[in-house]
């Protein structure tokens, strides 16, 4: 509030010389927070009865939410009037301003927050635990071949690529024309990968080959994705291959027969996999390996009841075969 008792948005006014409304001339001290003098005023703010920014009705569009939301997202295969599309993702609360603000922002699952683990991302609270598995802080890049490795299992993936690295490194040293200590180091690898397993296929898989998707909010969802719509999972890594997408129809693909909802999985297509799908009670596992290069589709039941509020769909990476060792 201004000495001539005139308000304004506090970083609106902050650069002006003078009164916008009356041209009084400001000196020192001349605006001050409502809360030091006009608590009347800031007591009805306070009751003012407002929605959550993240109300299906509410114009507030976050910073950055096309790159920093909890990647979950609708796709259409047709397109839509603007004026007919409303936020899927919406909170339903409402509340005066006072409570929204020492409240419900800091429990509210829409709401953006920092990354705890420090990459810069901004996600959804409720994303968090979607997001863990593609945050860049959980992996570390290999030196030599640039994949990305989970944190702790770089030793792991040095043995299970020692080949591949050697590859790399002859390629690297054909390059440079010489011969010296890293032609020694090359023949002592050598005689470790004659030591080594050669198959191919690889019977047990570094942790974590499993990986939980949560779809909220269902609800709403099954309403706005009607048959031949999808919801589109974040990227996931699985044992250091990836990304993973899961597109879940809960109506059913366009080809899926009626009552049937449906789920498609891509991935990359160096890979060969036999992978394990669960939603609620129905499971199936691939008997044969898969390149997930084109995605692959699974027809899965009944949607969901309508009363249910979320679903879970457990991807699980059962095992790899022979992969093109071009990425």
């Amino acid at each position: 509030q201004t000495v001539c008792d005139h308000i304004f948005c506090a970083e609106c006014i902050s650069t002006c010389l003078a009164c916008p409304t009356c041209r009084t001339a400001f000196g020192e001290g001349a605006c001050k927070p409502l809360r030091d003098c006009n608590r009347p005023l800031m007591r009805m703010i306070h009751n003012l009865q407002v929605w959550c920014p993240y109300h299906a009705e509410s114009k507030f569009v976050p910073p950055d939410e096309d790159e920093s939301a909890d990647d979950t997202e609708i796709v259409e295969d047709v397109d839509e009037p603007a004026a007919k599309k409303k936020r899927v993702d919406s909170c339903d609360w409402s509340g005066s301003y006072s409570d929204l603000l020492a409240k419900h922002l800091a429990m509210c699952e829409h709401h953006f927050v920092p990354c705890p683990r420090g990459c810069g991302r901004q996600v959804r609270r409720g994303g968090l635990e979607a997001h863990a598995p593609v945050c860049a802080k959980n992996f570390e890049t290999c030196k030599l071949c640039h994949e990305a490795v989970r944190v702790g299992d770089m030793s792991q993936h040095r043995q299970d690529k020692a080949e591949l690295h050697v590859q790399l490194l002859e390629a690297r040293l054909a390059e440079r024309g010489d011969g010296g200590d890293l032609q020694r180091s090359l023949e002592r690898i050598h005689e470790r990968l004659a030591n080594l397993e050669s198959a191919r296929v690889q019977p047990s898989l570094p942790a974590p080959s499993i990986w939980r998707w949560t779809v909220t909010n269902m609800p709403a969802r099954l309403a706005a994705t009607p048959k031949g719509r999808s919801i589109v999972s974040p990227g996931a890594y699985l044992c250091g291959h990836g990304p993973f997408k899961m597109k879940y129809y809960p109506n059913g693909n366009s080809q899926a027969p009626h009552g049937m909802s449906s789920l498609f999985c891509e991935g990359p297509a160096y890979l060969a996999a036999r992978m394990r799908f669960s939603v609620g009670d129905w499971s199936q596992s691939s008997r044969r390996f898969h390149s997930y290069g084109s995605a692959q589709g699974y027809r899965l039941g009944p949607p969901v009841p309508i009363a249910v509020d979320s679903v879970t769909i457990v991807m699980e990476l059962l095992q790899i075969e022979a992969f093109s060792e071009t990425r």
